[in-house]
């Protein structure tokens, strides 16, 4: 079987684990539709999403609950402090849905930074958290929210506000997936 440059770099550069999933995930990303190919409704849809991840981030801002959640759990999700929800396969995250959104919307997979430590789950959750900024995320991630983050969150004031925009990202995301032909793009 014949590999790219690319994945025997990413091989010397990345734990291997971490090289393979990342090269499946390019793979994943190659096989969803370029702009020219999509409606003007996914377009503009994947646009919203992004607009919608970044005001979802922007209002969750620093908390607490994501620090220590993954405290004691057994590996990949365990292997730091924070991040349980981070610990899983990163193609069962990066579903062709969210991949087609988040390259729609605008991501270069070639351009977004990678952790060089140990492989824990995703492949973009490194020692400090996720290294994507919330825009080039898949709409799970910042739209979960684990019964103690809520709990956090609807001892906060500006909770109203924050269950708007995961409603509003919600229904986006279900609209987006409705969009068809977005089955014949799955891999």
């Amino acid at each position: 079987m014949l590999i790219s440059v690319r994945h025997l770099v990413d091989r010397v550069r990345y734990p291997r684990t971490r090289a393979d999933e990342l090269a499946a995930l390019r793979a994943r990303f190659r096989a969803q539709p370029e702009k020219r190919e999509a409606t003007r409704e996914q377009i503009e849809l994947a646009r919203r999403l992004r607009v919608l991840r970044i005001a979802m981030a922007e209002a969750l801002g620093s908390v607490e609950g994501c620090r220590s959640c993954a405290k004691g759990h057994p590996q990949p999700a365990g292997r730091w402090d924070g991040g349980h929800c981070c610990g899983g396969r990163t193609l069962d995250i990066w579903s062709a849905d969210e991949v087609a959104a988040v390259k729609l919307g605008g991501t270069d997979i070639a351009k977004v930074p990678v952790p060089r430590d140990d492989h824990a789950g995703c492949v973009f959750r490194g020692s400090t958290g996720c290294s994507l900024a919330p825009a080039d995320r898949p709409t799970i991630c910042v739209r979960y929210l684990c019964n103690d983050l809520r709990r956090e969150l609807r001892a906060r004031p500006d909770w109203p506000e924050i269950a708007a925009i995961a409603r509003d990202l919600a229904d986006t995301y279900r609209r987006w997936r409705e969009s068809a032909p977005l089955q014949q793009w799955y891999e």
